[in-house]
């Protein structure tokens, strides 16, 4: 029998398919048949049970997986964009550590439960809810809602805030609270720290038996408390405050006087606010104590009232002498305690 030679081009064509088989000499110089379906080809392939691939992958084309699972120690160099989930609904578990290096964008809502390392900046946008620990080594810019419930806060170096911030429970600080020169500190919705200091350099007379407001014609100091029609003292906002008083008083006449002194709150007197001082003929006495009183509306008043028996009685002033300053007929001091 003579050898018959086959030219390739004297061969049909054929496409390969799972189906086919391809004769191939074993190893012991015999003939058999391997079934095509075990070699990869440019058609679809479906591989039934697991593959094992010793070397690089190079795909060109997309992915598609029920799970993606890796097992070796990380996953490096996404060199182009990289979008998990199409959906909104789409959830994303991270478990372990997550460090990102550049700018974090979160747009809508973002749950973690363990730890997030940022070293740069973090733009979040929307809803932010953290339950494990954060730290932050470069800046955090919210423009949304953040809600930081059972969690601890730990800020080394300044924090800058800018809007209103809401705290709900207690806020434990462990340093110096520095208000900006131009701002001010409120309780309940309320300015604090209001003050005032006035006085008056005349001498204040009066009838027999008649009441009358003092009067302050001087002023000291003043922030958020203001003398009103030489009388009243303008408390411009709610609150707790010690109204403190020193005046000098004296009976220049022959006989002898009895002089008390209490307080109106809006033009009513107020119940068991008087006080009362003996005074001979040509008898100085400096009268002084403090009410501690409440503004319950803004611009509430007081006013610090007198009456004696004896047209003769004085609040006196009396001019500098001297080295010696001047003694005003009455002063004033308000300061807020609450």
């Amino acid at each position: 029998m003579s050898n018959v030679i086959f030219r390739a081009y004297d061969l049909p064509a054929y496409s390969l398919d799972a189906a086919d088989h391809i004769l191939s000499r074993q190893e012991n110089g015999e003939m058999g048949y391997i079934k095509a379906a075990q070699f990869a080809t440019t058609g679809s392939n479906i591989f039934t049970g697991g593959q094992i691939i010793l070397g690089n992958v190079t795909i060109d084309g997309d992915i598609y997986a029920n799970q993606f699972n890796v097992t070796t120690t990380s996953i490096e160099h996404f060199t182009a964009s990289t979008n998990f989930g199409i959906d909104s609904g789409d959830t994303h578990t991270f478990t372990g550590s997550v460090r990102i290096t550049g700018s974090l964008n979160t747009i809508g809502i973002t749950t973690m439960t363990g730890s997030l390392l940022v070293s740069g900046s973090t733009t979040q946008i929307g809803n932010n809810s953290l339950l494990g620990i954060t730290t932050l080594s470069g800046s955090l810019d919210v423009s949304g809602s953040t809600n930081f419930h059972n969690h601890t806060i730990t800020m080394t170096g300044s924090m800058y805030t800018t809007g209103s911030q809401s705290i709900t429970g207690s806020l434990d600080i462990k340093g110096d609270i520095n208000i900006a020169s131009g701002s001010s500190f409120y309780r309940w919705g309320n300015k604090l720290f209001n003050y005032g200091a006035f006085y008056d350099t005349r001498t204040q007379s009066g009838s027999a038996n008649v009441s009358q407001s003092i009067q302050f014609n001087s002023i000291d100091y003043s922030q958020g408390v203001t003398i009103s029609n030489n009388t009243r003292i303008v408390l411009a906002n709610i609150g707790v405050y010690n109204i403190q008083f020193s005046a000098q008083l004296v009976d220049s006449g022959a006989g002898s006087s009895t002089i008390h002194i209490w307080i109106m709150k809006n033009g009513v007197n107020v119940p068991n606010s008087a006080g009362r001082i003996f005074l001979k003929a040509n008898e100085e006495v400096i009268a002084s104590w403090n009410y501690v009183v409440p503004a319950t509306s803004p611009n509430d008043y007081y006013e610090l009232v007198w009456q004696s028996t004896d047209a003769d009685a004085r609040i006196l002033y009396e001019a500098a002498t001297g080295n010696i300053p001047a003694i005003p007929s009455i002063i004033l001091t308000v300061t807020q305690v609450a």
